[in-house]
């Protein structure tokens, strides 16, 4: 998860240190005037600051809890630790938790299913990797689930079912969807490195966020890797496309997304950044299950496409 802090006061700024030692690759801001530019650039956007200064700020940028950032507010003293936007789909409930146990604060969650002590649809999803649709019905579902009714799960795991039933899906509010949403692992890697030790990075990035290698629908890395042996193979072993971009076209990505860059790499190829900004490249809309790991040789990020 990509996560930026932003700070506006000197005593915010000491709250923003002791936050970023929690998330070690997250990004300090000291002023809220590139907000606009980055909104959509991190996962997760975590304040201090008064909460009325944040609803103001972002309340042009919100869309739909789906896309949107987790979005955590956190007062100047660090007393209280504020789920403010994307609490289950984003992620920000569970960040909230985990900022208030590292620094003694109380954690603020107001999400109706929380303070009930049960368990959202959005929230299985987010956990499981899976896509909601239609986004219409899942407010019929939470409230459902709310009041105490009985709420039914329908798996198809490929074995034969039948349900014989009078409803048209499509047009039954009360019917929700949940498909599992592409993962996507960009990957760089030094010239000549062996299939063998790609593969073993490719797996221990899936069993870092809970998910087997087959999991993975799309490999991305840049275009002067077309020819890596070493990545062709892997592609082939598990039987995956593998996407291929530009130099320019991962600059583009990584402008756009604020991703921080290695200057060493960059002096070898062109761009400072291959797996994270391929993997966002095949994308238009994503979050990060991974950000960039280092393994021996090899660099792997894994995005879930939104």
């Amino acid at each position: 998860m990509r996560i930026a802090i932003f700070s506006i006061t000197s005593g915010g700024h000491e709250i923003s240190e002791r936050i970023s030692k929690i998330f070690p690759d997250s990004k300090r801001f000291e002023k809220l005037d590139l907000l606009p530019e980055i909104f959509r650039s991190f996962d997760a956007l975590i304040f201090i600051c008064a909460v009325g200064i944040v609803v103001r700020k972002i309340a042009p940028m919100i869309q739909n809890k789906l896309i949107d950032p987790a979005v955590i507010v956190l007062d100047e003293r660090a007393r209280n630790v504020i789920s403010l936007l994307s609490g289950h789909a984003g992620g920000a409930n569970d960040l909230t938790k985990k900022i208030a146990a590292a620094i003694g604060a109380n954690p603020v969650i107001t999400t109706a299913t929380d303070v009930e002590e049960k368990i959202s649809i959005d929230s299985v999803s987010n956990d499981m990797g899976l896509r909601l649709h239609p986004r219409e019905s899942i407010k019929q579902i939470n409230s459902a689930i709310l009041n105490g009714e009985r709420v039914r799960y329908l798996i198809d795991d490929e074995v034969p079912t039948i349900l014989i039933t009078d409803r048209f899906f499509p047009k039954n509010p009360r019917i929700l969807f949940l498909t599992p949403r592409r993962l996507i692992a960009g990957i760089g890697c030094r010239r000549g490195v062996e299939s063998e030790k790609i593969l073993d990075a490719l797996k221990k990035s899936c069993e870092m966020i809970g998910q087997p290698i087959e999991r993975i629908d799309l490999l991305a890395s840049v275009e002067i890797k077309k020819d890596e042996t070493g990545l062709i193979e892997v592609a082939r072993q598990i039987d995956r496309e593998i996407r291929f971009f530009s130099i320019q076209k991962l600059k583009e990505i990584i402008q756009k997304y604020s991703l921080d860059e290695s200057e060493f790499v960059k002096n070898q190829i062109g761009v400072g950044n291959v797996c994270e900004s391929s993997a966002l490249a095949c994308v238009d809309k994503a979050r990060f299950a991974l950000t960039k790991t280092k393994f021996d040789s090899v660099t792997i990020a894994l995005i879930w496409e939104v």
